[in-house]
């Protein structure tokens, strides 16, 4: 049997019933993950129902062995859980192991193991939608957290020739570029406060920009403080791709509408890691057109509730 057949028999508990699937986090309120999800379930006519879970910190290793044992098909994971849920996990792979974090759990012959899709869906939506290919490119990302660390590591692993890691917290920037870094060593990847006096000069324009910070969202009315020559390193003459992982029009695109090649948020994205995980569960390829018209149905709705 082949192992995606393998896995369409595994979606299904001994009794018939489609085992269970979704989202844990907290708050989790918010997600568009169910609608996501749900469209592809829809599509290939299965029962499943992708649900999401409020599950607070002192919670997550009883809901964790609670899934284990209910033989759940999987889950999403987000924050504030992606890092801790690696001290409950059987087994991770080496991009888990890389980022220092999960966002994919599957349930499989009594086995937790870890995924993480961030940076697969991340070099999906840049190909999608703007036909970016990193290698031999100059990038600059801002913050260091997970999700830069995801965002330097997909860069890195396609061959980028310069990456700069910029953070308010210096030192939160320098351990990613100590860590990540080191597995790279024909890429130039280092560290420096956000402050755009120390980035290198326009001598060496960027082609990427991308946040990953919350920087502007808590006013958002104000202008994103950072400049879109500054951020680019080079004079306007649209040819810089920026992209901010949150969702949305947030400051930062309101930034640099008027001078980049290519704006881009961060719902393509949340599509296609979801759409990996999709595919890691069913052996089943997601429908992603479908995802994402499902994607921004459930986004328009939530924004005119």
């Amino acid at each position: 049997m082949s192992d995606t057949n393998n896995k369409q028999a595994n979606l299904y508990n001994s009794d018939g019933s489609p085992r269970e699937v979704g989202v844990i986090g907290h708050p989790i309120e918010h997600s568009l993950s169910p609608a996501i999800h749900n469209a592809a379930f829809a599509h290939y006519h299965l029962p499943h129902r992708y649900q999401k879970w409020d599950v607070a910190p002192s919670d997550l290793l009883r809901f964790l062995n609670e899934a284990w044992i209910g033989n759940y098909l999987g889950l999403n994971v987000t924050v504030p859980h992606k890092e801790a849920v690696l001290r409950y996990l059987d087994e991770w792979d080496d991009i888990v192991e890389a980022i220092g974090a999960a966002n994919t759990l599957l349930v499989e012959a009594d086995v937790l193991t870890g995924y993480n899709t961030d940076p697969a869906g991340f070099l999906e939506a840049l190909q999608r939608d703007a036909n970016y290919e990193p290698k031999g490119k100059r990038t600059l990302v801002l913050g260091a957290g997970g999700a830069a660390r995801a965002v330097v590591l997909a860069l890195a692993s396609e061959g980028a020739v310069e990456i700069v890691v910029a953070n308010r917290t210096f030192e939160r920037a320098a351990t990613l570029v100590n860590e990540i870094g080191p597995l790279f060593p024909n890429v130039h990847i280092f560290a420096t406060p956000l402050d755009p006096a120390a980035w290198p000069s326009n001598r060496n324009p960027r082609t990427l920009v991308v946040n990953t910070t919350s920087l502007g969202l808590l006013e958002p009315d104000k202008p994103f403080p950072i400049s879109p020559e500054a951020l680019s390193g080079r004079d306007p003459d649209r040819h810089t791709i920026f992209f901010d992982l949150t969702y949305g029009d947030t400051p930062f695109l309101k930034m640099a509408r008027p001078i980049a090649a290519h704006v881009l948020d961060g719902l393509t994205m949340l599509v296609a890691q979801g759409a990996q995980s999709f595919e890691l569960w069913t052996g089943l390829t997601a429908p992603r057109d479908l995802m994402l018209a499902a994607a921004r149905n459930a986004l328009t709705a939530r924004d005119n509730h």
